[in-house]
């Protein structure tokens, strides 16, 4: 197969930071560099699960607190895998998104018409893991786009 009858011109990357984001993160620039197309990070800060949280709500500052540590998190995790794009060659874009995750990227993959979301089947572990659930069970029972999984690296 070569360039011409591969027919990706965008590719969207959901991005957490976590280990399994980013293996995928590397997969969709080496996709986008064979192909020729744009790629997309996006990262979804989960404010309803956020919200969900104790004392999320009646902690003065909690909230905000939390907002801008999420959003700073997505910006280094988005920066990230702009470096990679930019070694690659490859051309790149980013959206910082609010909602729940799985919908988010939904979204996203039916309104600019992308041909393929990349994503990790597991992201991060602890609160993170909490705030972002698992989107990639969502993302490919209801995507209309194609989707590459990503599984977790296999442990040596």
């Amino acid at each position: 197969m070569n360039r011409s009858e591969i027919m990706l011109k965008k590719i969207l990357i959901a991005a957490d930071g976590s280990e399994t984001s980013m293996r995928a993160a590397k997969m969709a620039v080496g996709i986008g560099k064979t192909t020729g197309a744009l790629v997309t990070a996006v990262y979804v800060v989960d404010v309803q699960r956020l919200a969900q949280l104790p004392g999320y709500a009646s902690m003065p500052g909690l909230k905000d607190n939390l907002m801008e540590l999420m959003f700073k998190e997505g910006g280094e995790a988005l920066e990230e895998i702009e470096d990679m794009a930019r070694d690659a060659g490859v051309a790149y874009e980013r959206v910082i998104a609010e909602g729940d995750p799985g919908e988010e990227l939904l979204k996203l993959c039916r309104d600019p018409g992308f041909d393929l979301i990349v994503l990790g089947t597991i992201g991060k572990s602890g609160l993170a893991r909490f705030l972002i659930g698992s989107v990639a069970e969502k993302v490919v029972r209801h995507s209309h786009v194609p989707v590459l999984v990503v599984p977790v690296k296999d442990k040596e």
